[in-house]
């Protein structure tokens, strides 16, 4: 495996190197994006490609009584993410691994999502939007944050694991797939896309 490949998929030593550096890259967009918006206090809510689990903890920390849900398709980031959070009780947070391609919640079941830094590795981004979309309650948001990052830098090529997309383009697929309504927030390089199912 390839050193970028880790970026989409945290794997072994490079891996858990990786997650711990990420939380500090990105934690000042983590600061930012939850100034956007309300974490609803009851009812249920996934951090999709939750990484090491830092944005599960800071959603549990904005809600009193909320379940939280963790999932990310990496093993390591999976156990990253349980130990972040193990003080939480099993009746307030779970973390799982899986793909946004086949969420494992029900229909309508989360009142808020969200998905920071991921999208850009999802491998059928509208698949995953539409599933999304399928879970969440009706009227409920899922906010999308990433930071897209230097334009004249070719990212693709330097981690090919990688899907680059605008904010506007994220939003043309949110509502492609289904959602009522998309805004979007920036802060220089980083935005929020805001949907609403």
């Amino acid at each position: 495996m390839a050193i970028t490949d880790n970026f989409g998929n945290p794997q072994g030593f490079l891996g858990r190197l990786m997650l711990v550096a990420m939380e500090r890259e990105h934690l000042p967009m983590a600061k930012w994006a939850f100034s956007l918006f309300d974490v609803p206090q009851e009812g249920q809510i996934a951090d999709i490609g939750c990484g090491g689990g830092y944005n599960v903890k800071r959603l549990l920390q904005k809600s009193q009584t909320a379940k939280v849900w963790g999932l990310d398709i990496s093993e390591e980031s999976v156990k990253k993410a349980r130990k972040v959070n193990k003080a939480a009780p099993l009746s307030r947070c779970e973390i799982l691994q899986g793909s946004a391609d086949a969420l494992p919640f029900s229909d309508g079941q989360l009142a808020f999502a969200t998905a920071f830094e991921t999208v850009f590795f999802w491998k059928d981004i509208e698949r995953g939007f539409k599933e999304v979309r399928r879970v969440l309650k009706d009227g409920a948001a899922f906010a999308v944050v990433n930071n897209y990052g230097d334009p004249k830098i070719d990212w693709e090529k330097k981690v090919p694991c990688m899907k680059r997309r605008a904010a506007e383009e994220i939003k043309e697929l949110l509502l492609a797939t289904g959602f009522s309504s998309a805004t979007i927030a920036k802060n220089g390089n980083l935005f929020c896309v805001m949907a609403k199912k």
